[in-house]
């Protein structure tokens, strides 16, 4: 898909329960909305109670489900750690609610048409590659044999069997795993920014909250700082870098 500022592409970064998606909707002029994952376990301090986020996430899908051409929903480490019992078992995150597992799990599974691991636009003369946490090349270069050529196509492909669930399972040092650097769903900013850029493409992401905004370098966008953006924004701010 190619966007430009006339036909943008809306960014909603994690949302753990919050309401901000929605006016984003309503008040952004784009052609296309892609969600970046982490759409339930909320953060205690922020008091979102876990059925609130749950309510969230029955009302994005189904505003995807009825907008299915022009809406893309990545799954995040929060997600996967509900949809697949092996990712629970190999990462599961810290604010794994056991109770909801029984409401969670079916959600994610019975709309599996809806989500997937990544996506790829190209804007203007610039192509980028969205995943919910961004993809380390300490990572890549560790997988390549099992991920094949970097793509949106490849890396979707490892959530559907146990093998691929194994690669995206991996958590590194920074997040108390034992990975030298995690997977799509779990490294963190500093594991992506800090390794040797990849080739295949400028990255966006979530999943590493920023307070303060969002990142924004010539090698990647962090965006996880509970605003959405168009992605006319981010390469604006991009290119103002220099």
């Amino acid at each position: 898909m190619r966007y430009n500022k006339q036909e943008d592409l809306l960014i909603i970064p994690d949302v753990h329960g919050r309401k901000f998606w929605r006016k984003a909707l309503e008040e952004k002029q784009y052609k296309h909305v892609i969600f970046l994952g982490d759409y339930v376990d909320p953060y205690p301090q922020e008091g979102i109670h876990p059925d609130g986020a749950y309510q969230e996430l029955v009302d994005i899908i189904a505003y995807a489900r009825e907008n299915k051409e022009t809406t893309t929903l990545l799954l995040g480490n929060h997600d996967m750690h509900y949809k697949s019992d092996l990712f629970s078992r190999l990462a599961m995150g810290t604010r794994y609610d056991y109770y909801w597992q029984d409401q969670l799990g079916p959600l994610f599974n019975d709309n599996d048409d809806l989500f997937q691991l990544a996506y790829e636009a190209d804007y203007e003369d610039t192509h980028c590659l969205f995943t919910h946490a961004g993809v380390s090349s300490v990572w890549y270069e560790g997988n390549k044999n099992k991920v094949g050529e970097l793509n949106a196509e490849n890396l979707n492909q490892l959530q559907k069997d146990n093998d691929g669930i194994r690669v995206i399972s991996d958590v590194g040092y920074m997040r108390g795993g034992f990975a030298r650097a995690g997977g799509i769903l779990w490294a963190d900013f500093k594991e992506v920014n800090d390794a040797p850029p990849i080739k295949e493409g400028y990255q966006i992401f979530g999943h590493t909250q920023h307070r303060d905004g969002p990142t924004i370098n010539k090698n990647v966008a962090c965006l996880d700082c509970r605003r959405a953006f168009l992605l006319s924004e981010v390469m604006e701010i991009r290119d103002g870098e220099d």
